[in-house]
């Protein structure tokens, strides 16, 4: 497969108009998106590398279910987690409502990582394909350039600078969506699968999903990063597919590194950028209303 890329951007004024959207943010944003059926799309702060945090699980998930498809693994097969495997001072309702562990089927797993953003969950996934590594090396064969996964969960923990090392640029995650969407990396099965876990996120309703009408169908993954000094937050991100009223999907990508703003005022920002690509993105084949 060979290195992805969009094919048309949209002019200079719609990136304008994002930008006027995140000027009041005191952070380095990114933004990303495309329409699915034309390719037109639209960037603002692409150059640079952004910290994924865990939307990173969305590629991890194409990995295991890459390997469901070929066969090495299976959704149903039992998974052993001992207690060992689900430390605490993470995020992890897995561990809160099993503290012993126990057998997990697969795709349990895969929703714990994927819909409740669970860290050892994420950490067993990996754990089952050869880590980072493996997922690193997905990228490679499905042409996406620009993203890097090179740390666990537990790994980030251990060294809070390397979930920077974790990174793509806003537009590498957003062909990945792309590739997802036409299915050029997984099965009928798989990829409806986990398009139904997406769309069924149990985080960031205030994100993509925070200004749009009950009939957009955003299936997404968030990303949040920790507390910095003088009152700063590492990430706050959002990236998935919106589907607007009329069928027409929309890849997007918004990753918010080092604000000095809360988290809330991060979150309404990303929203305030998903409403706009929305309603008044006409480039993109007309649609605003």
């Amino acid at each position: 497969m060979g290195t992805f890329s969009f094919s048309a951007a949209v002019p200079g004024g719609d990136s304008a108009a994002i930008r006027e959207i995140v000027r009041p943010l005191k952070a380095k944003v990114g933004v990303s998106a495309v329409m699915l059926d034309t390719g037109e799309s639209v960037s603002v702060g692409d150059e640079a590398f952004y910290p994924m945090q865990s939307v990173y699980k969305f590629p991890l998930a194409l990995s295991v279910l890459k390997r469901v498809d070929q066969e090495v693994l299976n959704l149903d097969q039992k998974v052993h987690v001992t207690r060992d495997q689900l430390p605490e001072k993470t995020w992890s309702p897995l561990r809160d409502r099993f503290p012993q562990g126990g057998e997990f089927p697969l795709k349990e797993l895969l929703r714990f990582s994927v819909q409740e953003s669970d860290n050892n969950a994420c950490d067993i996934l990996f754990s089952l394909i050869g880590g980072p590594a493996a997922v690193q090396k997905d990228l490679k064969e499905w042409g996406v350039e620009n993203m890097n996964v090179k740390y666990t969960e537990a790994d980030t923990h251990r060294n809070h600078e390397w979930q920077y090392s974790n990174s793509a640029r806003p537009s590498a995650m957003t062909s990945l969506f792309r590739l997802f969407d036409e299915g050029k990396i997984l099965k009928k099965d798989t990829q409806l699968f986990l398009w139904d876990m997406m769309a069924s996120c149990a985080t960031g309703a205030e994100r993509l999903k925070g200004l749009l009408p009950k009939e957009y169908v955003v299936a997404h993954k968030t990303g949040t990063g920790g507390a910095l000094p003088e009152g700063a937050v590492s990430a706050i991100n959002d990236a998935g597919i919106i589907v607007l009223p009329g069928g027409r999907r929309m890849a997007v990508t918004v990753f918010v590194m080092n604000s000095k703003d809360s988290p809330a005022v991060c979150e309404g920002t990303i929203a305030s950028v998903a409403r706009w690509l929305c309603t008044e993105w006409e480039a993109a084949g007309g649609v605003k209303k």
